[in-house]
């Protein structure tokens, strides 16, 4: 099904774009790197020279470099910050297009992986666990706040940081987890599966859910190829990659 779907948006990007050849930059989380990748490849190998390029760096960096740069197209990056943007004046004229979300969660060295479906197997599971990793907080980082906030929620902030290591963000931690030099890794379930997803142990039950909106914005989204590409990144195809790669797609 999934190949079907490919095959489709190809003929129908194919059919949709103009002959001129053109660059179009997009700057974007990494969150979301590994699905925006998969479909600007596909989207490239539709048309006759025109093609997507893509910068990725943290949220707020991406956002700096696509105002840096006068050629910039699109900008993906967290909801809250466009809206930001929007309400400044600093994006106008066009509305965003939510795209997806990425979860917090966790990530596993070992083999057999751990239930956290709710709160009392979630604070079994950090109690247990010989050395945990996460992103430093004093970095700003989403995943790291968040969970330095929700141990402290579970009066469990003393045992959990007596043991815990301070990375510099989700790859460092995953790298960490990925050389078993911790037991459990926390960041982006996006960062968990870029990196193995056999690591993977879950998103945070429902009551300490991190949820990061994704959203896009672009200067002229009528193009014809921004538009194709608009088209692809919000279609059922579309949904099924970001999914795959960690992401809850956001139904249009």
């Amino acid at each position: 099904m999934i190949l079907s779907l490919r095959s489709l948006f190809i003929t129908l990007i194919f059919f949709s774009l103009s002959t001129h050849a053109a660059e179009y930059r997009f700057y974007s989380a990494a969150g979301a790197k590994v699905p925006l990748i998969e479909l600007s490849q596909l989207f490239n190998q539709t048309n006759s020279g025109s093609h997507i390029v893509n910068n990725f760096d943290t949220a707020g960096a991406a956002e700096k470099k696509f105002f840096e740069d006068p050629k910039s197209t699109c900008l993906i990056t967290t909801q809250v910050r466009i809206n930001s943007a929007l309400k400044s004046g600093a994006l106008k004229g066009q509305a965003q297009i939510p795209l997806a979300d990425t979860l917090g969660a966790l990530a596993s060295s070992n083999p057999a992986k751990p239930s956290i479906s709710n709160t009392n197997e979630l604070v079994n599971t950090l109690l247990s666990a010989k050395s945990i990793a996460f992103s430093n907080p004093a970095n700003g980082a989403t995943v790291g706040l968040h969970f330095q906030e929700m141990i402290k929620k579970l009066g469990i902030e003393k045992q959990v940081m007596e043991k815990a290591i301070l990375a510099s963000d989700g790859v460092e931690t995953m790298k960490l987890v990925l050389a078993k030099k911790v037991e459990l890794g926390v960041t982006q379930m996006s960062e968990v599966i870029q990196a193995d997803r056999n690591t993977l142990v879950g998103p945070f039950p429902a009551e300490f859910e991190l949820a990061t909106r994704y959203s896009l914005w672009c200067k002229e989204p009528g193009l014809p190829e921004i538009s194709a590409f608009i088209g692809l990144l919000t279609s059922r195809f579309g949904a099924q990659v970001f999914s795959y790669n960690g992401l809850r797609p956001v139904q249009q």
